[in-house]
């Protein structure tokens, strides 16, 4: 009865929606859109205070589609396809205790390839942030499936010492390491291992972390691909109303039945200018494609700006634009608008809409 009278519980979220367009040379595609500038969701917080600098703490995150009612019941639409839908507690699970000696959380938690992803540039994993497109956020999947968090995960971050905080992750890779078999009963659920650690610094005006995910991908180990890792870099430093930002990113698989795997290098850096009501963001790098004897030449150009006017302290109306300039070959196409015109992977997309937070 005492701790329950010191528990309390907290929603908030974001509701995104607008505009958007996307235009593979000469695939285009418009329509009134979500997450233009960031993830609409809805989050359930809770926290009860156990006595002596312990909590235990849970967050349940649902994002949910702002445009459509199909996209969140899977209902079928009008050509008869069914939507596939979002469901309650679809985001990060996760639950654990906090105290002096840091925090452990189990569930599907964040991983720091995110954190590191979203420290690293002002555009989040919205349009203009080349996510999904250059950058992923886990070693095991393609780009544009790429997850943010694990199943079955438990993660432990220490207290902070002068600035420094370090995390550890893990998933225990169970025999057959397919995640889309899935069973209630305990052992028969099958995943992919993954080691992940981190370095956060966050001190004043700067802010970096250092993540590096080592996955053991679907299928028999050895079999078809082997191991893959993620190193990411994501840092900012703040001076007055500027923000300037330096994003890395390397991520190798072996393909070993065949195919080249993946090797890349991305690099961005990008600046944020608030000026009273108006904020001002930008963001230019590039991507290589490292593999060896790979029909493409040159490198992939990534180009962003975007623009808010915050109507208030949680109220924004947003314009996004994203450029990928894709000559080595490294994004893909939305199998809905590939094919018919579209003549190569190069793309743009823009993005105008109203964020609300709450």
């Amino acid at each position: 009865t005492g701790a329950f009278a010191q528990s309390s519980v907290q929603i908030d979220g974001q509701y995104d929606a607008g505009y958007q367009s996307i235009d593979y040379k000469g695939a285009k595609v418009g329509a009134f859109a979500g997450n233009g500038s960031t993830t609409s969701q809805i989050n359930f917080r809770g926290v009860s205070d156990l006595g002596g600098g312990l909590k235990a703490e849970f967050r349940v995150e649902t994002d949910w589609n702002t445009v459509s009612n199909n996209g969140n019941t899977g209902a079928k639409k009008a050509d008869g396809t069914v939507a596939a839908a979002s469901s309650f507690g679809n985001g990060e699970l996760r639950g654990g205790l906090v105290g002096g000696f840091g925090r452990v959380d189990f569930g599907a938690i964040n991983n720091a390839q995110l954190d590191a992803y979203l420290t690293g540039q002002p555009f989040g994993t919205a349009v203009g942030s080349a996510f999904r497109g250059v950058f992923s956020t886990d070693a095991a999947s393609a780009m544009g499936a790429s997850v943010v968090r694990f199943d079955n995960s438990a993660r432990y971050i220490t207290p902070t010492f002068n600035g420094f905080s370090a995390s550890v992750l893990g998933v225990q890779k169970n025999t057959k390491a397919n995640s889309t078999n899935f069973s209630t009963t305990t052992g028969n659920f099958d995943y992919a291992g993954v080691q992940e650690f981190s370095l956060r610094y966050n001190n004043g005006p700067i802010n970096g972390i250092y993540a590096t995910t080592k996955q053991t991908l679907a299928g028999t180990e050895g079999a078809t691909i082997n191991d893959a890792t993620n190193n990411t870099l994501g840092a900012n430093y703040t001076f007055g109303d500027f923000t300037v930002y330096l994003l890395n990113q390397t991520a190798k698989s072996n393909l070993v039945a065949g195919g080249n795997g993946v090797n890349r290098d991305v690099t961005t850096v990008s600046g944020k200018y608030t000026m009273g009501a108006n904020v001002f963001i930008a963001q230019a790098g590039t991507a290589k494609n490292k593999i060896a004897g790979v029909s493409n030449t040159g490198n992939t150009s990534i180009f962003s700006l975007g623009y808010d006017y915050n109507l208030s302290k949680t109220t924004s109306v947003y314009v996004r634009y994203e450029k990928l300039g894709d000559k080595a070959g490294l994004t893909t196409a939305p199998t809905q608008i590939a094919g018919g015109n579209m003549t190569g992977t190069d793309r743009t997309r823009t993005a105008i809409g109203l964020r609300v937070g709450f």
